[in-house]
């Protein structure tokens, strides 16, 4: 193994899969080297190195250490030359059952060879005698055994199409899966042994009717026996009793205990902290008040023992064991996302579905999910896999943006993140000295530092100017000190004239149009430009400008 790279470290050394979790083989080392036998050049540096499994290589390694260990203990075995019987070490186990069923086979070769006397035998009949009676022996045919497999009449030919009886095996039934992974033993109690089992406690009446209730019988606690059950209830009819007396001369008297208390009160203070002495079973916590019920449920629920065959613990419930199993043995974790399966079957088709590559068969393209490759073999190569919900082309068209989508998928993806269809939400920053409203903190800052201040980081070192922002000093030095000719690229669509930018095309497009949106403020006069509504306010209604503003004498702006 020295001839592996190191930059081949995600690599399993057992089964070579990639991007799998990967744990050091701190055990069966010795093993492994001699799985790969003198084959291969191992160094010894090699062999001190931490080599790199995957859980499935590990667990095929332990099943092999645990087979060598089993052939070690039955060579032992036979060393030592035992005469006392020898316990079998596999858990493999045969049942023979000898249950038949019989059927009907047509055999038309079939002769029976059978003398008829072997199935008739004679029975003495007593009749009265008579001039034309005497004793006779009357032959009656015999009962079948129910061994016999055929049957044939004494004076008639055997036919071809006899019918015959044969014996037909029944079926094994399922090996329980339960049996392979439990071992059961049978136990029995000394009485110094359930007393170990066994502990005494101590509840208060409030407690005991505080505990879980069985939801079809409400009187009932859980994990209570049908006998304590019921004194408890006694117990609690007493407690109403007492508390529905009356105070006589010294208080009132517990009918329970013979403890006096002043007043109801007080006996209710009584009844809520009356001790209940009670016995827990330690395996299952099943409570009672009866040693000799304790007695018998260890005897019958805990005098078999159940232990793992993965990993030899050993339980007194079958619940517990059950528990056990589930939570240690039979959860199987995801190596790629951690998550749980119960079944080897979920796992392996969760990890092809969601893990393995999806490579397209055209272009051998990776997709990392199979729902990835499907919609590209239909937007790529117009190749429809079969769906559940058939695509319905009328309901994958945006009508607003006038686009067709390959399926609905696309078109319900287009509606949530494209840009014509998400509301935006444009952000108010107001100019703290004028009061202009910006849609961004950048642009206020830009028209700040221009207007206000009169200084800004976008400077024209060969004209000495400062502009808003970068692209206003770019376009500046390209067109005014390089020289170079504005591309007219926006035409018009009715006389086909060129200009350089949208705001000069659709001042052009309104004379054509006639249309004129910018009103004078003290006129009726319209414009198709608002420099031209401005230059006529300026011009023709100057004092009502002064009147609006403040005069300039005085220094208002």
């Amino acid at each position: 193994m020295n001839f592996v790279k190191s930059e081949t470290g995600n690599i399993c050394r057992g089964c070579l899969c990639v991007d799998r979790i990967l744990m050091p083989l701190n055990k069966n080392v010795d093993l492994f080297f001699i799985f790969l036998g003198n084959e291969l050049s191992v160094s010894e540096d090699c062999k001190f190195s931490n080599i790199l499994l995957c859980w499935e290589c590990i667990a095929l390694l332990k099943k092999a250490a645990l087979f060598r260990s089993r052939v070690q203990t039955a060579h032992r075995y036979f060393e030592q030359l035992l005469n006392t019987p020898i316990s079998e070490l596999t858990t493999l186990k045969t049942h023979k059952k000898d249950y038949y069923d019989q059927i009907l086979v047509q055999n038309e070769d079939f002769e029976p060879k059978v003398k008829p006397e072997t199935f008739l035998f004679e029975v003495p009949v007593q009749v009265d005698e008579g001039p034309a009676t005497a004793d006779c022996n009357i032959k009656q045919e015999g009962h079948e055994d129910d061994d016999d497999r055929f049957v044939s009449e004494p004076d008639v030919e055997s036919k071809l199409d006899m019918p015959i009886l044969v014996k037909k095996e029944k079926k094994k039934k399922k090996c329980n899966p339960l049996e392979s992974r439990i071992k059961t033993k049978s136990v029995k109690y000394t009485d110094e042994e359930r007393d170990k089992h066994v502990e005494h406690v101590d509840y208060t009446l409030k407690e005991v009717l505080s505990m879980e209730r069985d939801p079809k019988k409400p009187f009932k606690i859980k994990n209570m026996d049908q006998y304590s059950n019921i004194l408890i209830r006694k117990m609690y009819e007493t407690k109403l009793t007492d508390l529905s007396k009356n105070v006589e001369d010294g208080g009132i008297k517990c009918s329970e205990c013979e403890t006096t208390v002043a007043d109801r009160e007080a006996m209710a203070e009584h009844w809520a902290a009356h001790p209940v002495a009670l016995l827990r079973c330690l395996f299952c916590g099943i409570l009672c008040k009866s040693r000799k019920y304790m007695k018998y449920h260890l005897d019958a629920r805990h005098s078999i023992i159940y232990s793992c065959t993965l990993c030899n613990m050993e339980f007194r419930a079958l619940p517990q064991y059950h528990w056990h199993y589930r939570s240690l043995h039979k959860t199987q974790i995801c190596d790629y996302c951690g998550k749980k399966f119960h079944q080897k079957s979920g796992i392996e088709r969760h990890i092809r579905v969601n893990h393995l590559p999806a490579v397209c068969h055209i272009c051998n393209h990776e997709f990392k999910q199979k729902s990835y490759l499907t919609e590209h073999l239909l937007i790529k190569h117009q190749i429809k896999v079969e769906r559940t919900k058939p695509i319905v082309e009328e309901l994958a068209y945006c009508v607003e943006c006038n686009l067709q989508f390959p399926s609905e998928y696309f078109y319900k993806r287009h509606l949530e993140y494209a840009v014509s269809h998400r509301r935006r939400i444009r952000e108010k920053v107001p100019c703290p000295d004028c009061g202009k409203i910006f849609s961004r903190n950048s642009y206020m800052n830009n028209h700040y530092k221009l207007v206000h201040v009169r200084k800004s980081q976008h400077y024209c070192e060969l004209c000495d100017k400062h502009f808003i922002n970068g692209y206003a000093l770019r376009t500046h030095k390209k067109f005014v000190h390089e020289k170079n000719e504005k591309p007219k690229n926006k035409i018009c669509d009715i006389c086909g004239r060129g200009f350089h930018t949208n705001r000069m095309l659709t001042n052009h497009r309104r004379t054509h149009t006639g249309e004129r949106p910018h009103k004078c403020s003290y006129c009726p006069a319209a414009f198709a430009q608002d420099f031209a509504r401005k230059s006529h306010e300026k011009s023709q209604h100057k004092h009502s400008l002064y009147e609006f503003k403040g005069s300039p004498e005085h220094g208002v702006v």
